[in-house]
C-alpha cells in the first residue's frame, strides 16, 4: 500500500513539474528549481462563482490556472466594476503584488469551473533573489500582460463594437486551426463578454447578428461555426489579435 501512495505521489509531482514548466513565468528554470516550486504547490477546484481573492486583500499566495476562466476586475472610484482581464489555461495571477506593498491591486472572481495552483508569494521572492532567469520571466510576463492590454484598448478606440466581436471570435479559434468550419464554445456568459468588449448585451447581440450575416458563421446557443474564415478576417479588417478573448 506505501508502495503504490508512493507512486501516485511521484506521478503527482511529475506532472505538477511538467505543468510549472510550461508557464512562462518558469520558462528556462533548472529542474531542481522546478521541483522546488512543485514541493509547494497546491491544486484547488473552484466553482463558478467563487472568489479567488478580493481587492486590497492582503496577499499571501499568487495563482496559476490549469483549467477553467477567472476574471480580473477593479473598482472604479464611481463604485463601477471594470473588467480588467480575463484569464485561462496557463495564465497566472496575484505574483504581481509583490510590488503592490503586499496586497492584491484587483479582484479574481472564478467565471467558469476551474482547476487553480496556488504557491506562496513568499517562496517567489526568495527565488526571486537567487535567480536571475525568474526575474527574467517576471518581468517578461508583467510587460506581456501590459501589452495585452494596450492591444485591447486600442481597438477600444480604433474600431467599431461589431469588428470587436469579430476579433473576440476569431481569438477563440486554435491558432493551429484557423479553417473554414472550426467550431468554436464561447467560454463564459454572454453578459460577461458583452462587459468585457465594452458593451451591453443587446449590442452583443445585434452585432453577434451582423456578424452571422456579413460573414455567414453560424450561431446556435453558446456554439458558433465559422464557416468561412477568409470572409471573418476580411470582415475585421485587420483588427484580430490571438489575445483578444483574455484582454
Amino acid at each position: 500500500m506505501k508502495a503504490i501512495k508512493a507512486s501516485a505521489h511521484d506521478h503527482t509531482h511529475s506532472a505538477l513539474r511538467e505543468f510549472l514548466r510550461g508557464l512562462p513565468l518558469f520558462y528556462h528554470l533548472s529542474e531542481d528549481e522546478i521541483a522546488h516550486f512543485a514541493n509547494y504547490a497546491h491544486i484547488k477546484i473552484y466553482r463558478k462563482g467563487q472568489s479567488l481573492y478580493r481587492e486590497g486583500e492582503s496577499s499571501l499566495h499568487f495563482f496559476a490556472i490549469l483549467n477553467g476562466w477567472v476574471k480580473l476586475s477593479h473598482v472604479a472610484q464611481d463604485g463601477e466594476q471594470v473588467v480588467v482581464a480575463m484569464l485561462t489555461k496557463n495564465d497566472t495571477t496575484g505574483e504581481s503584488s509583490i510590488f503592490e506593498k503586499g496586497n492584491f491591486a484587483s479582484s479574481a472572481q472564478v467565471v467558469e469551473n476551474a482547476q487553480i495552483l496556488s504557491l506562496p508569494l513568499a517562496l517567489l521572492k526568495e527565488q526571486m533573489t537567487i535567480s536571475n532567469q525568474l526575474v527574467h520571466n517576471m518581468l517578461t510576463t508583467m510587460y506581456q500582460y501590459q501589452r495585452r492590454h494596450e492591444m485591447f484598448l486600442e481597438q477600444f478606440m480604433l474600431y467599431s463594437a461589431l469588428q470587436r466581436v469579430g476579433c473576440f471570435i476569431l481569438g477563440l479559434c486554435p491558432l493551429n486551426q484557423q479553417i473554414d468550419g472550426v467550431h468554436i464554445h464561447l467560454p463564459y456568459d454572454k453578459s460577461l463578454i458583452a462587459n468585457t468588449l465594452g458593451m451591453r448585451g443587446g449590442t452583443w447581440s445585434r452585432a453577434l447578428n451582423m456578424l452571422r450575416d456579413g460573414t455567414g458563421i453560424k450561431i446556435e446557443g453558446n456554439n458558433v461555426t465559422v464557416t468561412s474564415m477568409s470572409r471573418l478576417l476580411e470582415f475585421v479588417n485587420g483588427c484580430y489579435s490571438a489575445h483578444i478573448p483574455r484582454l
